[in-house]
């Protein structure tokens, strides 16, 4: 019951409060040994990101930007999209660890892992995909889970083949 709520903790944190979505990261990979190197990756792609969060944060292109009142920092377009794509990248590679956990967990939970792939360099066209997208994706890895268990006794027969 711990590793679904961690994973919903982990993904709804990345989609609104994404620094903190490493906390519950960190969790999971220590409760979830077969899958620790890839949530290990994911939570270095996102503490890398952190910084260019904060600087999303500055520039104005975080939502944040404006919830907090933050006038944004003047730079040039080459700063403004070198912010932005870096972290994107950072932000995707981090969803790709976690895809990869998808994989050991079933049809449905890889489709779902699939989604939120997707759903990452999607939002530089609709913030609308992208929340849909991952909300979805979210549901399909959840279900996933529960379907295919912890994914320890696909790993095992992995290895044992």
């Amino acid at each position: 019951m711990r590793k679904p709520l961690l994973i919903l903790l982990t993904v709804v944190l990345m989609m609104y409060l994404y620094p903190l979505s490493i906390v519950p990261l960190l969790l999971l990979r220590r409760e979830w040994p077969g899958f620790r190197e890839e949530l290990g990756r994911a939570a270095v792609a996102i503490g890398l990101s952190i910084p260019l969060y904060v600087a999303k944060v500055a520039l104005g292109i975080s939502g944040w930007s404006e919830t907090l009142g933050i006038t944004p920092l003047k730079v040039s377009p080459v700063a403004w999209w070198g912010v932005y794509l870096t972290f994107t990248a950072l932000q995707t590679l981090a969803v790709y660890h976690i895809y990869l956990v998808s994989r050991g967990l079933g049809r449905t939970a890889r489709i779902g892992g699939v989604l939120m792939l997707a759903a990452v360099p999607l939002h530089l066209l609709s913030l609308t995909v992208y929340f849909a997208l991952t909300w979805l994706g979210l549901l399909l890895l959840l279900i996933g889970m529960e379907r295919g268990g912890d994914g320890n006794d696909i790993r095992r027969a992995a290895q044992h083949s």
